[in-house]
């Protein structure tokens, strides 16, 4: 496959993202909260046979900042074999998880 296309919601949206082989694709967006803040971003690259995202979630508000992290992967000929948004008819990647990872500031600072 040269090309992968897939969904994706990106600030509220429903997106079309198109890789080609070899290509990556860095967002992210963020904004301020009625509490503190909150950061999203994702870089997704395609090798010809699989997608690759590698996000991250990050905030704070008032209980403190947490960050949370991972990657998945899809095969491609997957792209479209996740859960299906019967709203709209979109059907979204079969993303199979790699590792994922969380970070609680708040509880780090009182030692747990």
């Amino acid at each position: 496959m040269k090309t992968a296309r897939f969904w994706h919601y990106h600030k509220s949206g429903l997106v079309r993202i198109a890789l080609r082989t070899g290509q990556t694709l860095h967002h992210s967006h963020g904004a301020r909260t009625d509490e503190g803040w909150t950061r999203e971003s994702n870089i997704f690259s395609f090798d010809g046979q699989t997608v690759t995202n590698e996000w991250c979630n990050d905030g704070a508000d008032c209980d403190g900042r947490i960050t949370r992290d991972g990657v998945c992967s899809c095969a491609a000929d997957r792209l479209s074999a996740g859960y299906n948004d019967t709203e709209n008819g979109a059907r979204f990647p079969d993303w199979q998880i790699a590792e994922t990872g969380q970070r609680d500031y708040s509880a780090e600072a009182a030692g747990y």
